[in-house]
Parts: C-alpha cells; sequence; structure tokens
C-alpha cells in the first residue's frame, strides 16, 4: 500500500525507523494541523497533587480519518478516534513517546518550534525518577507558556496559578505575609 508517506514495506517494524523523507512530512503535518500541550491533571494520590500529562495531537477532518490512521502506522504510536464535531486526532501521549517524537521531527518543524522548546525542557524534568517542587512548578509555567501559544477553544482551568493556589491550600507551598523581617 502506497501513501503520501511511501510504502509501508520501507519502514522495518522492528526498530520503527522512519524516513528523513516522512519525518519532514510529519513534522510539517504537526506545524499545520497538531498541537502540543502539556494537561495538569488533578490527583490526590501524587506528591504534588496534580499528574502533567504530555500530549502531542493531529487533527483532520474525520473526511479523511484514514490519514491519521496511516501516520500512526508511521510513527508506531499513539491512538486514532474520531471526536462529535466531524473531526479526527491521533494522539500521542506519555513522556517518553512525546519525547521520541519530537525528536525526530524537531529539525523538520518551522512554526512551532518554540513549543517544541518548551515543551522538550519540561520532558528533560517529567523524565527523571523523581523533581523537586520548584521543578514541578517550573513545568506548570511550561505547560502555560506552551498554552499561550497555541489556538484554544477555551480557557484552561489547571493553570499553574491554579496550580499554586492548590499546593497553598494543602501547605505543601509555604504561605507568605508579604512582610519582612
Amino acid at each position: 500500500m502506497t501513501t503520501v508517506l511511501g510504502s509501508y514495506r520501507t519502514i522495518p517494524r522492528e526498530d520503527k525507523t522512519v524516513t528523513s523523507q516522512q519525518r519532514a512530512y510529519l513534522a510539517g503535518f504537526l506545524d499545520a494541523d497538531g498541537s502540543m500541550m502539556i494537561q495538569l491533571r488533578p490527583r490526590k494520590e501524587m506528591r504534588f497533587l496534580f499528574r502533567p500529562k504530555t500530549i502531542v495531537v493531529f487533527y483532520q477532518n474525520s473526511k479523511n480519518h484514514e490519514i491519521l490512521k496511516d501516520l500512526q502506522q508511521i510513527i508506531q504510536a499513539g491512538y486514532v478516534y474520531k471526536r462529535n464535531d466531524c473531526m479526527s486526532e491521533l494522539r500521542v501521549e506519555g513522556h517518553q513517546r512525546v519525547y521520541e517524537l519530537l525528536r525526530k521531527l524537531y529539525k523538520y518543524l518551522r512554526f512551532k518550534h518554540k513549543r517544541a522548546d518548551l515543551m522538550l525542557k519540561a520532558l528533560k524534568i517529567l523524565m527523571k525518577r523523581r523533581y523537586s517542587l520548584d521543578e514541578f512548578l517550573t513545568v506548570c509555567d511550561l505547560a502555560d507558556q506552551i498554552s499561550n501559544l497555541n489556538y484554544t477553544s477555551r480557557a484552561r482551568k489547571y493553570t499553574s496559578k491554579y496550580v499554586r493556589q492548590v499546593l497553598k491550600n494543602h501547605s505543601i507551598i509555604p504561605v507568605t505575609t508579604g512582610v519582612s523581617a
């Protein structure tokens, strides 16, 4: 089967090799019809009460749903689904998978370099076995910066400011009076 990205048979399944031509195509697709984000999800069992979730998404009208399945086969990661608004998504989630994808596409990106830089900074922290409160708050700030660069159809609830307030309420961040001694 031949697609815009070439024959599947040219991609060895065992080492998941993606050609430079395919990387350039995927990067262009991400530049035009994709997004990178870090979602902060409340999780009581987490040390800092929130779990950062790293995501790269490719969007396409559901009439072209099969194109996203082709991309999924090429990158060997993520899942494809149809939304209720006639749009389909290929979502790649997880720190390691997102890191590997961005590493492969980085030099081919033209418009979303800044987002990729911010995401890679966050991933450097998140891929550690354990990170500090300051590092976690840095990730929250990076999530806000990435969000500000993205087109959004609604406001994010779990912003860095919101997370900081929750952490103060739970005495994870010390509350200061603003009065110097």
